[in-house]
């Protein structure tokens, strides 16, 4: 019997960091106090069936952030399952991460849904001589793309989509496609979205994160949600920081869902203006390197 509605909790962006370790870019949150926070918040207000996790699991994609990552996330008593992020590296995610409870399957079939996990770095994917697909051996490849599919994971999530028997889908990514914010504004990652929503009415919605932007937006007639980050958050339109926050959903068996975005008000995360090197960088305008490097002549003490 399917019931009438299956909860899920999205968090995203958690970028764990080792004890003692610097947050990339050289500016965050406590991610740890962060995700206490909102640990906290979300056991004490929701009775939820699953937890997603939208990749940027760690900062580094190091192995001693995973062992962080999945100390923390073996909180819930609930099932954890994760995508990766354009900040995780492959590997030392997928054997750092693992315990019982948290796992990282493309799919997770649920009352008439399937929640279909996608990797949205797999086009920056290699094959090594045994013919394996691994990450590039410079990990700066990685860290700052946008969204690449890749002609292996556009094959594998149309065989998906072909062959579930549910009767709605759900897709979790990291990248958000043609997300309205400059910085990660990518032609062929959102053509390669474009052909798949276009082909696949099942797909009922999208699950996103990497912006740090908590919104929603329309494409092809589908709801984008784009979840806020435990290192940092940001309105645009207030050009303020936000709190570390997540989203409930609620999946209706009709094939209809719900969103709601929370995010964890307190004075360790006060609503701040930013500045214009910020708004330079979702501008598109500035790179992270440039903006990590002015972050950095700001800190050195004037003479």
């Amino acid at each position: 019997m399917v019931s009438e509605t299956f909860r899920v909790i999205q968090l995203s962006d958690t970028h764990f960091l080792e004890e003692g370790g610097s947050a990339e870019g050289g500016f965050a949150y406590d991610t740890a106090e962060a995700f206490d926070a909102v640990f906290d918040h979300i056991t004490d207000n929701h009775n939820a069936d699953l937890v997603v996790v939208t990749g940027d699991v760690a900062d580094h994609g190091e192995p001693a952030q995973y062992e962080q990552a999945a100390r923390a996330l073996g909180r819930f008593d609930i099932p954890v399952n994760i995508c990766p992020g354009n900040h995780d590296q492959d590997a030392a995610l997928t054997v750092g991460i693992g315990r019982p409870g948290i796992g990282t399957s493309s799919v997770v079939n649920a009352d008439g849904w399937c929640h279909l996990f996608v990797d949205s770095n797999a086009g920056v994917m290699l094959p090594d001589e045994h013919g394996r697909h691994i990450d590039p051996v410079e990990t700066a490849d990685r860290l700052h793309r946008n969204g690449t599919l890749g002609a292996r994971e556009v094959a594998s999530i149309q065989d998906t989509l072909n062959t579930t028997s549910a009767e709605h889908v759900f897709v979790w990514v990291h990248h958000p496609p043609s997300c309205p914010i400059p910085m990660v504004d990518d032609a062929n990652y959102a053509s390669e979205w474009d052909a798949l929503l276009t082909a696949f009415p099942i797909i009922k919605g999208i699950g996103a994160g990497h912006t740090h932007i908590p919104d929603k937006y329309q494409l092809h007639g589908r709801e984008v949600v784009v979840a806020p980050s435990l290192k940092h958050n940001f309105d645009l339109e207030a050009q303020t920081w936000l709190p570390p926050g997540y989203w409930a959903y609620d999946f209706h068996a009709d094939g209809t869902f719900d969103a709601e975005l929370h995010l964890v008000e307190d004075t360790r995360w006060p609503r701040r203006p930013f500045g214009r090197a910020l708004m330079s960088l979702f501008q598109g305008e500035i790179t992270h390197t440039q903006l990590a490097e002015i972050t950095m002549r700001r800190q050195q003490p004037s003479n």
